[in-house]
């Protein structure tokens, strides 16, 4: 029967049905062809058990936090204090572009997001410094990545939802990786720059310049330190450390950097409420096809199977992040990790993985899939931003995506990396 669902959910999408009906039809055809009808009375509490979850109320508010802050055009303050930090740098401007996602990340947590606020101002930029188009439109799309991973994560707390795991855990486990992320895209930048002999950005800062551009977007870095710090610290849930950066973010914007206009409210609580109602209607009729999962014991006898027939963890292991980098080709990441998690879950901690270290490596190789092929909506919405062939950004990511899966390596192999900081603060 898991074998026919399949085939329907796989129809369901080629014909280009939402995922979200797709697993309700997928659940309903397991009840009628199984020969569990009776339990299509159930539906609806399947249902509600998929959104039966107080974590999940984060979300909006998270959503919206990153809208508000967004629509404050913020953007700028971030970028000129990125630019004081690592401008002088070679290939500057592109050092620039990747340190202004990373802070970024702390305020959006979506890759897309990202890329609509920086795409538009550092590819026009660098290209009138002297960058060819698709290296700058490479590096603003592979730094968008950061996004989903360094913390508030909207793909986390979908996950930790899911999965029923701590989110300030995965939160501080998602820290270092995110950072080396960063950082290696950094370096490979410094290498290019180097090799092709990109221009340096010429950066001379005084004293004054440093603390009058750090004053200026530390209200706008400081919502993360309250997100973090309040979860991080045990002070708030991830639900109350949501509303508490909404407020932050209303009165900076309003009051502080008098950005934002009450006309523009209306619109920001739209679009918060259309992202949040996608995702919920996906985790609804997870909840019908997780119960499906478990009543076929399914994830149990996917890691039975495996580990009787495949000696090696090591290869295990090979095997389930080969999986995930196919499926992220396929499938955006929050669908992916609901359908997926919890089956691979029991098998990645059957192979000795913790479940944060296997929910980190789970979202990065997920997140990849935003710029491979086919879908890669990150890399479609930055070619369009440049005004390229697809192809051609994608040819020029290729060093930066080889450091995003150096750095996926290295957690497979160091699982410490993932572990240390939620250690340290408590959460193993």
């Amino acid at each position: 029967m898991i074998f026919l669902i399949t085939i329907i959910f796989l129809v369901m999408l080629l014909l280009g049905a939402p995922i979200g009906i797709a697993m309700g039809i997928s659940a309903v055809s397991y009840f009628l062809f199984s020969g569990q009808v009776m339990f299509l009375n159930m539906l609806p509490d399947f249902i509600f058990n998929g959104l039966n979850s107080f974590v999940l109320m984060a979300i909006p508010f998270f959503l919206l936090a990153g809208e508000i802050m967004d629509r404050a055009t913020i953007s700028g303050r971030i970028i000129s204090f990125s630019n004081i930090l690592v401008g002088r740098f070679p290939a500057g401007l592109a050092q620039v572009n990747i340190m202004a996602s990373m802070f970024f990340a702390g305020i959006t947590g979506a890759a897309l997001g990202d890329v609509a606020a920086l795409g538009k101002i550092f590819i026009p930029a660098m290209e009138k410094e002297g960058y060819d188009k698709p290296f700058s439109a490479a590096v603003t799309a592979a730094s968008s990545l950061i996004g989903p991973i360094i913390p508030p994560s909207i793909v986390i707390v979908v996950y930790c939802a899911v999965m029923e795991l701590s989110v300030g855990g995965m939160f501080a486990a998602a820290l270092i990786p995110g950072v080396l992320i960063g950082l290696s895209q950094m370096i490979i930048v410094y290498i290019l720059a180097k090799k092709r002999n990109y221009p340096k950005h010429e950066v001379h800062v005084t004293p004054r310049e440093f603390a009058g551009s750090l004053k200026s977007a530390s209200l706008a870095l400081f919502m993360p330190a309250i997100i973090l710090g309040g979860i991080l610290g045990g002070l708030a849930t991830p639900t109350e450390a949501a509303v508490y950066a909404v407020l932050y973010a209303l009165f900076v914007s309003f009051f502080v950097y008098r950005s934002l206009k009450v006309r523009q409210l209306p619109d920001i609580f739209l679009c918060a409420a259309r992202g949040s109602a996608k995702l919920f209607f996906i985790l609804a009729f997870i909840g019908a096809m997780s119960w499906v999962f478990g009543f076929e014991n399914l994830p149990q006898t996917l890691r039975d199977t495996v580990l009787q027939h495949v000696p090696s963890q090591a290869l295990i292991l090979l095997c389930m992040n080969v999986f995930l980098l196919f499926v992220g080709m396929w499938m955006t990441e929050g669908p992916a990790i609901m359908l997926f998690a919890p089956i691979m879950g029991p098998l990645a901690v059957s192979v000795g993985l913790h479940p944060f270290t296997w929910g980190i490596l789970m979202i990065m190789l997920l997140v990849l899939g935003l710029i491979t092929p086919p879908v890669c909506l990150v890399l479609f919405a930055t070619a369009d931003i440049a005004d390229l062939p697809m192809e051609k950004v994608f040819v020029a990511i290729i060093p930066l995506l080889l450091s995003f899966i150096v750095v996926v390596f290295l957690i497979n192999i160091f699982p410490p990396l993932t572990l240390w900081l939620p250690g340290m603060l408590g959460f193993l």
